[in-house]
């Protein structure tokens, strides 16, 4: 695979060449991967700030680790895993022992759209897709977390369990709350909507 913009080099080139310690492939890198990323660590954090300091500390292990890429899989998506990782790492420092708080008259599950428009595939332009993008960050951080790594990410409620250490159990729950937060959310949004129209 090819590169645009960086004189037909490969991407197979470009990891060897970061391993070697390259700066401008390493910048390249960087720049290829940054976007993408950063939406990756947006739904981790509770703001832009700290999704950035994610994204840093995701790339300083990025680099580091850069020889651990054994080339058999999609490299994009061993990036992801890395950052995903770093995210959870440092939720885990900074947010492990928040006070969590939903609204009680939250009932009903969250909309498959939540799912979709939270892809780190938006790139901007949709007003819905940024609202809810915004909702999903605005969760308490422990649903928030649980909801990216189940919803999005695909990982089961044993794997989080054992990334979080929480039981199982606490996982669902945190993952129902969290739908049923996103729910009450869109539902809220949807009234205030249609009484403007």
């Amino acid at each position: 695979m090819s590169l645009k913009g960086t004189n037909n080099i490969t991407e197979e080139e470009l990891i060897r060449k970061c391993t070697e310690g390259d700066e401008a492939c390493c910048r390249m890198l960087f720049e290829k991967y940054y976007g993408t990323m950063l939406n990756v660590c947006r739904r981790y954090a509770k703001d832009m700030e700290e999704a950035e300091d994610m994204l840093q500390e995701g790339f300083i292990r990025l680099f580091k680790n850069l020889k651990q890429f054994d080339g058999l899989g999609s490299f994009e998506g061993w990036v992801r895993r890395v950052m995903v990782t770093t995210s959870i790492n440092y939720f885990r420092k900074f947010h492990l022992n928040d006070k969590v708080q939903y609204l009680e008259n939250e009932k009903l599950a969250v909309l498959e759209a939540v799912h979709t428009a939270s892809s780190d595939n938006y790139t901007g332009g949709s007003s819905d897709s940024e609202m809810l993008l915004t909702m999903i960050r605005q969760l308490p951080p422990a649903y928030k977390v649980v909801f990216n790594l189940h919803a999005i990410e695909g990982y089961s409620h044993a794997e989080i369990a054992g990334m979080l250490n929480i039981t199982e159990s606490t996982s669902r729950s945190n993952l129902a709350k969290a739908r049923q937060n996103l729910q009450f959310k869109l539902q809220t949004s949807y009234l205030q909507y249609s009484k403007n129209e």
